[in-house]
């Protein structure tokens, strides 16, 4: 689609002034949806649209009309929770686009709403930014995010076709003196067909809470893993959800095992099988104790491991090796009802699988990392 400077530079003004006018400039993410039905797009995005009220969004007071039509409640909530990671939306039809404002918010840039809204019409396209100069520009199709680019970094793109967004930016400009903002907005018009223009932004908008979007989905480039075909992937994949986790993290712990050769040792044996239920009920606090014991001897060989190469993020092999140990003992612990200090079991065991050694049991793992945290999230 090649687009002459002079049409691009009318396209970026024209967009420019209409940020500025409904107070979007600063901070927003505005997302369109081609050939999308409303109702199933306020879905995606986590939201419900029985009952939604329709209002008018007058010049400079986008985001006050949201929060007026939403109520002092809302007002009084947002201002008691800074760290909200949802904003009300602002949902209209734009000619052959729906287009969802978020008044300081950016869910229409992840994955699990993204994706599933190129569904609805085959493609989606959102423009992200803060006032800490953070943005994103993020293109779908069919379900895969296939180009995604911070705006004042564009030459740095990740996707499944990283290059796909070319041919809808000739003539745009991203930098620090450029409209980065409204160039972004016009790469979106042009990638869906939304007209972003003053009917548009006067007609009756519906404005909607939502909540956060779960991320019980696995992330693109895992979904035609081979590894989905065989147990225990399948059953886990085919069952997103909490009750699915202390399986996965007992399976987790056990591929940290065989990576570090560990899954040989007595203690780690024992432990395992008591784990899974076979080993005498007695004893177990004593077992707790020794595995303890394994991991602060470990902790203690950390730079040695250091010191021969072996360190990554994890802090080095003996590290890497203890992190097992304490997580052997907290699974224990947390079957017994035993208090467990510290971060989660998956934390320890992502330390100990962070280094270089590509193994059967690390390309496993780092599936199931990601299962877990799909999980965990949805």
């Amino acid at each position: 689609m090649a687009e002459s400077a002079e049409s691009s530079g009318a396209a970026v003004r024209e967009l420019r002034a209409l940020l500025n006018e409904l107070a979007l400039d600063e901070a927003a993410c505005i997302t369109a949806v081609r050939g999308a039905d409303v109702a199933e797009v306020i879905r995606l995005f986590g939201g419900d649209p029985v009952g939604a009220p329709p209002a008018r969004a007058k010049p400079r007071a986008w985001g006050k009309a949201v929060q007026r039509v939403l109520g002092e409640e809302l007002l009084e909530e947002l201002a008691e929770h800074p760290d909200r990671q949802t904003s009300p939306i602002a949902v209209a039809q734009a000619g052959p686009a729906v287009v969802v404002v978020e008044y300081n918010g950016f869910q229409g840039t992840r994955e699990e709403v993204l994706r599933p809204l190129s569904r609805l019409g085959g493609r989606a396209a959102s423009a992200y930014w803060n006032d800490d100069a953070l943005s994103e520009l993020a293109l779908a199709e069919d379900g895969l995010v296939l180009s995604s680019f911070e705006m004042l970094v564009p030459d740095h793109r990740y996707g499944a076709a990283p290059q796909a967004w070319d041919r809808y930016l000739d003539g745009l400009a991203f930098d620090s003196d450029a409209d980065w903002r409204a160039a972004g907005l016009v790469a979106v018009t042009r990638a869906t067909g939304a007209r972003l223009d003053r009917e548009w932004a006067s007609a009756p908008q519906l404005y909607v809470e939502i909540e956060e979007v779960g991320s019980a989905m696995l992330p693109q480039g895992l979904e035609d893993s081979p590894l989905l075909a065989e147990e225990p992937f399948r059953s886990f994949h085919a069952d997103l959800g909490p009750g699915a986790v202390p399986e996965m993290e007992r399976y987790a712990v056990e591929l940290a095992a065989r990576h570090h050769g560990l899954a040989d040792d007595a203690l780690c044996t024992l432990a395992l099988a008591v784990l899974d239920g076979c080993g005498p009920p007695e004893g177990r606090s004593a077992l707790r104790a020794q595995l303890a014991a394994r991991a602060a001897a470990g902790d203690g060989g950390a730079s040695e491991g250091a010191a021969h190469g072996g360190a990554g993020c994890g802090g080095g092999p003996a590290a890497q090796r203890a992190a097992v140990w304490r997580t052997l003992g907290d699974l224990l612990a947390r079957e017994d009802g035993a208090p467990v200090d510290g971060p989660p079991p998956m934390f320890h065991l992502s330390r100990a699988m962070n280094d270089s050694r590509s193994t059967p049991e690390s390309e496993r793992f780092w599936l199931l990392h990601a299962l877990h945290q799909a999980a965990r999230g949805g």
